[in-house]
C-alpha cells in the first residue's frame, strides 16, 4: 500500500432524500481513514434505521467490505432518508 492509500483507504458514499423532492441527491465520495470509517459505523449501528455489512470485492479483485447505514425519516429535518456507504478494503480491517 502507498502512504495516501493506508491513510485514506476507506471511502464514503451518501445518498440524501430531500423531502418533497423527486429526486436521490449522490453527495462527492470522501475518502476516510479506517478509524474514522469504523466510528461512523458504529455510530449508524446505535441511531440508524439499518446497518447492513457484506464482503465482496473491488474490480481489480481486492477484498473490501461494503456498509450501507441508513437513516430513515425523522433523523434530519426536512429530509427523508440519508444512506451512507463505506467501502473498507478488508486487508485495512484486519490489519487495526
Amino acid at each position: 500500500m502507498t502512504k495516501t492509500t493506508s491513510h485514506h483507504p476507506a471511502t464514503q458514499h451518501t445518498l440524501v432524500r430531500y423531502t418533497g423532492k423527486p429526486h436521490t441527491l449522490t453527495c462527492r465520495p470522501e475518502r476516510l481513514t479506517v478509524h474514522t470509517a469504523r466510528a461512523c459505523v458504529s455510530r449508524g449501528r446505535r441511531t440508524a434505521e439499518a446497518v447492513h455489512v457484506y464482503e465482496t470485492t473491488d474490480r481489480d479483485g481486492t477484498q473490501i467490505h461494503v456498509v450501507h447505514v441508513h437513516f430513515g425519516s425523522g433523523h434530519w429535518t426536512g429530509v427523508d432518508f440519508v444512506t451512507d456507504i463505506y467501502e473498507i478494503p478488508t486487508e485495512a480491517l484486519t490489519a487495526l
